[in-house]
């Protein structure tokens, strides 16, 4: 066999690189390959397997998929207990449960830039039964589909419209209008398809590939350090002969230990000059740069450095509650709200709305403890006002209440108003006794 000969094997490692190894002993590290991260690989299959990536997404997915959901009377403002989509909600279907769905909707959502819902519907009822998460790589438009903005009764052909899922495998046709679509990126920026968005990962392409590269790097450099090199001090040295070179080798690779017998001293005529190939990690910088891409991409992910770091830093308990309260409602409820408002179509009932919170949560605890200390404030000075002799109406509008509430007599004019009774009749008595 050549000496260029090579063979290639996977290394069962979550690296996952490309690797193969020569005849002659050599070690070839590849990422490039296909099988590897290349042009190739779509952002589900990278979101998957990223060292930094994947934990980052099932942080951001679980806390997702902990959201309640609610049907609420929008005059009345009552729950409503038993209503279809509930029951869906928490039985989506044979694979997976409330909590799954949803981490996984929200997993797709950011990976692929959009998460495609299919609601099978009961042929004689046509309503939903069951919901199932499509890949939306696998889907397949019609010939020259397009959207275009034309009026509203151009929805209903759309609706007609089939797509063709998985076609190499399944091969499902499944109309527009039994499917749910939901956006990370605005679905305007493709004027001729609006059902077809980019992701943001699309911009961290780079960023990811440099991630495990630098990963890649040190694995390697971690396998090769402790090498050493022992050659001719210069060229009118003796040189070794082939038993010579066999034995040293011999000597550093295999018959050096730590019994007593064994000794790694060198005694021979050639002019030898050792080197150590060892590489200071250190110098590469390969974990100050897997740190500044890992950051970039919690930046990407909006999630605050009080909740996720590389930097190893530590916090305070209050600015990880405040940093994740924060990150709840301005993240977390408006990605709620746009789920939501798109599941909201199931509903048939004009006056029923679908309701999504993380009030539930021990950590938005605190947000009712701050709301409860306003009120008392609130009501404190409320009461304040009325005391100084502000007109209640002046007093409610001063303290952020509608004017046309009713209002109980202060407790302070009460009891004097009780003291004056209880003194007049006093007096009166004392006036019988005197007639007496």
């Amino acid at each position: 066999m050549a000496n260029n000969t090579h063979w290639s094997i996977p290394i069962p490692s979550w690296l996952n690189p490309f690797y193969s190894r020569s005849s002659n002993g050599d070690h070839i590290y590849s990422v490039t390959d296909q099988t590897g991260w290349g042009d190739n690989s779509s952002n589900l299959e990278i979101s998957q397997n990223h060292p930094i990536l994947t934990p980052a997404l099932l942080f951001v997915s679980k806390l997702f998929s902990q959201a309640q959901f609610n049907i609420v009377n929008k005059r009345t403002g009552k729950k409503v207990d038993n209503h279809p989509l509930l029951d869906l909600l928490l039985s989506p279907n044979y694979y997976q449960t409330q909590n799954d769905l949803f981490e996984s909707l929200l997993f797709m959502q950011i990976a692929q830039g959009k998460a495609v819902l299919y609601m099978k519907k009961d042929i004689t009822f046509n309503e939903s039964q069951a919901m199932y998460l499509l890949d939306s790589d696998l889907i397949e438009y019609p010939e020259d589909f397009k959207t275009p903005k034309k009026n509203r009764s151009y929805d209903k052909t759309i609706d007609n419209q089939k797509i063709i899922y998985d076609k190499e495998g399944e091969n499902l046709k499944i109309k527009f209008g039994d499917l749910m679509f939901f956006y990370d990126l605005p679905n305007a920026m493709n004027k001729d398809n609006t059902f077809q968005t980019r992701s943001r990962l699309d911009g961290l392409r780079q960023t990811l590939i440099n991630t495990k590269d630098s990963l890649l790097a040190k694995n390697i450099i971690l396998k090769t350090n402790g090498k050493e090199l022992i050659t001719g001090g210069n060229d009118t040295s003796f040189p070794l002969d082939d038993d010579e070179k066999k034995e040293m080798e011999s000597l550093f690779q295999s018959n050096y230990g730590l019994a007593s017998n064994r000794k790694r001293g060198i005694i021979t005529k050639a002019n030898l000059t050792w080197k150590s190939l060892h590489i200071a990690l250190r110098d590469l910088g390969l974990d100050e740069s897997v740190k500044v891409d890992g950051n970039l991409i919690y930046t990407a992910l909006h999630i605050p450095k009080d909740i996720i770091s590389l930097e190893a830093k530590k916090t305070t308990y209050n600015n990880f509650k405040e940093s994740m309260v924060s990150y709840i409602q301005n993240e977390m409820q408006s990605t709620l709200d746009a789920v939501v408002s798109v599941l909201q179509k199931e509903i048939k009932e004009k006056n029923l709305i679908l309701v999504g919170s993380f009030s539930h949560l021990p950590i938005m605890q605190f947000i009712l403890i701050e709301k409860f200390d306003g009120l008392i404030k609130k009501g404190q000075a409320l009461s304040s006002l009325r005391s100084a002799g502000l007109p209640d109406e002046l007093a409610l509008e001063e303290c952020g209440y509608e004017k046309n509430i009713t209002l109980k007599p202060l407790q302070q004019n009460g009891n004097q108003q009780q003291n004056s009774n209880s003194q007049g009749t006093e007096t009166t008595g004392n006036e019988e006794e005197n007639g007496e």
